[in-house]
């Protein structure tokens, strides 16, 4: 006979409101000082901080082996280093 496991409401709502506050802070942030490299940058971080969650939480990507974990950075450095790029192209 099969198990059935009732499903947890609690990780997926706590990573929801992080994002919505994630949010709030990137606009509130953004409107304090805009155009600034700084402001910039801030957002940046706080997306790729975002993006780190939604794949370890949502995707369960922490219940994977360590080395799955490790190839997931590669990606997220990938993409750490094409933001950095345009901010870069982009602030001249």
């Amino acid at each position: 006979m099969e198990r059935i496991e009732k499903m947890k409401y609690t990780t997926p709502v706590a990573v929801w409101l992080y994002m919505v506050v994630t949010t709030i802070v990137e606009v509130f942030v953004y409107y304090s000082r805009p155009g600034t490299f700084s402001v910039d940058i801030a957002i940046g971080v706080i997306a790729m901080i975002n993006s780190l969650v939604a794949a370890l939480f949502l995707m369960n990507i922490r219940k994977e082996p360590p080395v799955v974990q490790y190839i997931m950075l590669a990606p997220l450095a990938l993409i750490m280093v094409l933001i950095l790029t345009m901010l870069f192209a982009l602030a001249h």
